[in-house]
């Protein structure tokens, strides 16, 4: 077996079955008597509440500090999702006193291989550098990101944006907060464009509301994700918020290509506005994993997710399933000591089968 067909299957196999891969790699070390490996293991064996950090040594720079390398977790997750992921990740760096450098790779979805002779950290194609020049190929001490890091938290399970509890948590907007704003300010030319769009958005005076849907891929009902809302009840919503006189226009952000006819179809009368020329689709695959002609189309993609999250933050009030994208947009509102005024987040449930999104990304690679 090759190199690459061998490092490919250990992968598959670790993410499939984390723990046959364990015991394989642990009978493995044993018979090469692995010395390290073994008692790493005893270790977190005799005390498994005890925090095992790999710290290495890469070079000289910034002695006396400890250079936390965050990236993202994998090839499959949409942007909010890193989004959420990366805060998670900042949220242990803080509690450690470590100095967090967020430095994405190939593996993120939106990597863009025209924009990265530009910006060669994906992450700032849509973020500010908080202004930290770390380089973690040169520095004392390095510790890599993992995500058993991230699961020893307290707030691991409130960053699950499948739990409708975690979008009214006040304790979590706390932590949060100070982090956003220091670590994930958004670049101004995409601020800006949600700005200019909420603010002709506004008619007499009365407020808007900003509306989520989430469709495409959620249609497949991937094992622990949301049960996909229907379209009727997103309208049934709007409907209910619009009879009332505090709110006069709507802010639409979809992945569905059809929906903004469906919503204008059923109030003619009300300005519905949604940003144009953005990738959306009527299909039941994510468009995170699409691919087109168009110029720069992956970093295109991110920056389209990045401003509707924005802009519906910008929004007075919000309706949405549960998404990572409505999550990070309530985040991004009470980061600015802001709330929605009014909130209504579609809860379905949750799906629960065998249906796992890791072999409908691995098909969509092959088709």
């Amino acid at each position: 077996m090759k190199s690459d067909e061998k490092n490919g299957f250990k992968n598959k196999l670790k993410k499939r079955l984390p723990g046959l891969y364990l015991i394989l790699r642990t009978v493995y070390c044993v018979i090469r008597r692995d010395k390290t490996y073994i008692q790493k293991s005893l270790m977190l064996f005799d005390d498994p509440k005890s925090d095992y950090l790999d710290i290495r040594h890469n070079g000289y720079k910034d002695y006396g500090k400890i250079i936390y390398v965050i990236k993202e977790n994998s090839d499959r997750e949409g942007f909010c999702a890193t989004m959420r992921f990366i805060l998670g990740y900042l949220l242990y760096a803080q509690n450690y006193g470590f100095e967090p450098v967020i430095r994405l790779s190939k593996e993120f979805i939106y990597y863009d291989e025209g924009m990265n002779e530009k910006i060669p950290n994906p992450w700032e194609y849509y973020f500010l550098s908080h202004g930290d020049d770390y380089d973690e190929n040169l520095a004392s001490n390095v510790c890599y990101c993992k995500y058993y890091h991230m699961m020893s938290l307290p707030e691991y399970e409130k960053l699950n944006a499948y739990s409708i509890e975690n979008y009214y948590d006040e304790g979590l907007f706390k932590v949060c907060s100070p982090l956003i704003n220091k670590y994930m300010e958004i670049k101004p030319e995409i601020v800006s464009e949600a700005s200019e769009l909420i603010c002709k958005t506004y008619a007499g005076g009365k407020k808007i509301l900003g509306v989520h849907y989430r469709g495409t891929d959620y249609k497949r009902a991937y094992s622990g994700h949301p049960v996909c809302i229907e379209k009727e009840q997103v309208l049934c919503e709007i409907k209910k918020v619009l009879s009332g006189e505090k709110f006069g226009s709507v802010f639409l952000a979809t992945d569905v290509a059809s929906f903004y006819d469906n919503v204008k179809e059923s109030f003619p009368e009300v300005t519905i506005m949604q940003f144009q020329n953005v990738y959306r689709s009527d299909g039941d695959i994510s468009v995170a994993f699409t691919h087109d002609d168009r110029k720069y189309h992956h970093y295109l993609l991110g920056y389209e997710i990045a401003r509707d999250m924005y802009a519906l933050s910008l929004c007075d009030g919000l309706i949405a399933g549960k998404s990572s994208v409505s999550f990070m947009s309530n985040l991004y509102k009470h980061s600015r000591n802001e709330c929605y005024e009014y909130m209504s987040i579609i809860d379905n449930g949750n799906n629960l089968n065998e249906h796992t999104h890791i072999s409908d990304r691995e098909n969509t690679r092959n088709g």
